[in-house]
Parts: structure tokens; sequence; C-alpha cells
């Protein structure tokens, strides 16, 4: 319990820096575009959060009938990027002249400005990205039971950020049950999970995921094979003011992720109390999972 406390707190001073620096830098970049640019620029990110919000909630199927059943950790996804979800089509905005359109960095692209000229010598900059090839996020994880072959996982933290952004919040939960336990003889465990969170980064991101899945595992001795198949679903609703040259204008749109199946597929060690395990998600926005705990 001590060592998953300082997990934690590690993850706490990370996940704090890190989404300070990257969420104040997403509002004074996607500031400059109205919905429609604006959407087109965030879309990677909705597909890519959504997707590993959707992970690393199992690396085993086996769930105690009857008894105490504990896991405690933390769980990073990375979501590559694709050089397709670097780049979109563009269209100046507001008074300039001529319209315009450009291939344009998305949040993800190259981080230099892509400027063009107008009439009048004037010119129109739409803004860089991250110019990240992968998307990371970690969160502290808990499972525990087991009640009837039932146990819960619960996601929580939540931390203050500066003035500008507020407040920094993910809450998750889900409860998955042994279906093996009525088949005695199957050499394998099954379950079947469901799964919910929400994320709040101050008033600038409100997302929310959904996950209903069905799971199996095989044990050989430390070794623990796992994988299965899950339909999901996450949405990113953003708020923003957009700044131009008439008129301040604030903006709000949802963002769908892309990803509505995937196939899990992984392995997970036990060292006495030390889980290590990692898996690799196949979707149209793919996961790859590294997770570090104690299981008892």
């Amino acid at each position: 319990m001590k060592r998953f406390a300082i997990l934690t707190m590690i993850f706490g001073v990370i996940i704090l820096f890190q989404t300070s620096c990257i969420g104040q830098d997403i509002e004074n970049f996607v500031s400059k575009y109205t919905s429609e640019n604006g959407k087109k620029y965030l879309q990677p990110l909705a597909d890519a959060f959504g997707a590993n919000m959707n992970s690393g909630f199992f690396h085993s199927a086996h769930i105690e009938r009857n008894g105490f059943q504990f896991y405690g950790g933390i769980v990073t996804m990375f979501a590559p990027i694709a050089d397709d979800q670097k780049v979109f089509t563009a269209q100046t905005e507001g008074l300039f002249s001529p319209p315009t359109t450009a291939e344009a960095p998305t949040i993800f692209g190259n981080s230099e400005n892509v400027a063009v000229e107008g009439t009048g010598g004037t010119a129109y900059v739409f803004p860089g990205g991250f110019d990240m090839t992968t998307f990371p996020i970690a969160v502290p994880q808990l499972s525990f039971g087991s009640i009837m072959g039932t146990e819960a996982m619960l996601r929580f933290i939540d931390i203050k950020l500066d003035d500008n952004l507020g407040k920094l919040s993910l809450v998750g939960f889900g409860v998955r049950h042994s279906v093996s336990q009525y088949f005695p003889t199957l050499p394998v465990d099954i379950a079947v999970g469901f799964y919910k969170q929400s994320f709040k980064l101050g008033n600038i991101i409100d997302a929310n995921s959904l996950s209903i899945g069905a799971q199996a595992s095989y044990s050989k001795g430390i070794l623990t094979f796992y994988g299965g198949l899950a339909n999901e679903s996450s949405n990113l609703n953003i708020s923003y003011a957009y700044e131009s040259d008439e008129n301040g204008e604030d903006i709000s749109f949802e963002l769908k992720a892309k990803n509505s199946f995937r196939l899990t597929t992984g392995v997970a060690a036990a060292l006495g109390p030390i889980v290590l395990h990692t898996d690799f998600n196949f979707a149209q926005q793919n996961v790859v999972v590294v997770g570090l705990g104690i299981g008892l």
C-alpha cells in the first residue's frame, strides 16, 4: 500500500505539470479558430484521448467467486499518431481576403505556424501543433472484490491547476463479473465488464467515455496471457473564446472519437505482489498499454 501511495504521488506531480502546460497551449492555439477549423484541429485529440481512456481496464479475467482481491497501480496508455492525423484542410476566417484553404497542422502536427498571403500585403496565420508522434495518458487505478464473482474498478484524480485552467478531475468506475465461475471445467477465465468515465479540464474540455466488453485469460506460472473484445464510445465537449480582430465569440462543440470496437491482446507478469502488464489494442485508433501495480 505504501508503494502504491508513492506511485500515486509521482503520477500527480507528472500530470499536474504536463496538463497545466498542454492545457494552456491548447486554449491559446485553438482560440485562433472558429468551430469549423477548431473541430478539425482537435478531432485527432478526441480520437487519441477517447481511445486511451477506454484502455487498460484489466490484465486478467480471473475473479475469485468470494474473497479478498485487490489491484492498485498506474496504467499508462500510448496512442500512436498517424501522419494523416497531423494535418487538415483549413479555411481562412473572418474578413481575410481572398478566402483561402491551406494544409495546416492539427493539434498533433508540426509546431511551425502556416501563413497564407492575402490582398494588400496581409497574411493569415494558422497555428502549429505539438509535433507529437504518440499521445500518452497515465491514470491511477484500483480494483477490488470479490462478491459472487464480481469486482469493482475505480479511477480518480482531482487537482487544482492555475487560475486560468481551473481544476483537473477524472472519475472512472467499472464493474465486471466472472462468467467462468459457472463453467468450472473451462481451461481459461472469462469475464464481462462495464466501464464509464468522465474527465474535466477547467472550462476547456469535458469528456466522457463508455466501454462494454468480454475478457479472457490463461495463466501459466508467473505469466498471464489475456485478451478481450469491447464496444466503446467517447466524446469531448470543447469550450473556448475565439480571438479575432473584429469581435470575441464563445465557441463550443462536441467531438466524437472514431473508435467503436477494439480487440485487446496482452501479457502480465506477477513477481510476488508486483504486477507488470502490457497489451496492444487494435482499433481505428490503436493503443499500447503499460501498467505497474500491486496485486493481492
